[in-house]
């Protein structure tokens, strides 16, 4: 985001907690408010037809105060949904709908899902139960995550959500057509930017 810095929303299994970090500087001369994300949505929209299944991490009071609480994913087996993630901060009245500004600015950021859950461009792990694929682009023909395309499969995992801020360093491009397979062979450490926001999000696929 611009001169802003924004919430990591690092959850924990067990303990969940939640840490503030810089977003960075896109170059604009600084100044604006910080901002924060309290909540991550993820809507899973069944491609046949059907009720979508929603699944949040909300932490309303923001950072210090309760423990946030989390959805489990719930899903079935042979189904193959359309998953949309979505960014607000709660602590606004009406709530700040981070997602308009990650849109508007996704030549600079990328979602990631990875963990025991996925398989997918960052995360390579043919037996997990979700299979990702990207459903949306910049306009430079790159990856966002804002929109994807799940398949489920019977299991069990953990599915992390992680939001990148990828400004381009001294004129040149941080976010590439690479960036999701460097994370997929080296982690976040192998790639440049920061993380706006991480959450774990626990995944359970049955037979229908």
């Amino acid at each position: 985001m611009r001169s802003s810095s924004l919430v990591v929303l690092a959850l924990a299994l067990v303990a969940p907690t939640s840490l503030l970090v810089a977003c960075g500087d896109d170059g604009g001369g600084g100044g604006n408010e910080n901002e924060v994300i309290t909540t991550v949505a993820l809507t899973f929209t069944p491609a046949g037809g059907g009720a979508a299944i929603v699944a949040e991490f909300d932490d309303p009071d923001g950072d210090g105060g309760a423990a946030p609480t989390v959805d489990p994913v719930d899903l079935t087996a042979g189904v193959t949904y359309a998953m949309t993630v979505g960014f607000e901060n709660r602590l606004e009245t009406p709530p700040e709908v981070i997602t308009d500004e990650v849109r508007d600015e996704s030549d600079v950021h990328q979602i990631f899902l990875t963990g025991t859950a996925i398989n997918g461009p960052a995360t390579s792990n043919p037996t997990a139960p979700l299979t990702h694929t990207y459903a949306d682009q910049d306009a430079n023909g790159l990856p966002i995550g804002l929109a994807s395309t799940i398949a489920a499969a019977a299991g069990t995992g953990t599915m992390t959500v992680t939001l990148r801020h990828m400004p381009p360093v001294n004129g040149a491009a941080v976010k590439t057509a690479t960036t999701a397979a460097d994370v997929e062979a080296g982690g976040f450490a192998a790639i440049g930017g920061t993380t706006d926001a991480q959450v774990d999000f626990a995944v359970t696929v049955v037979a229908p």
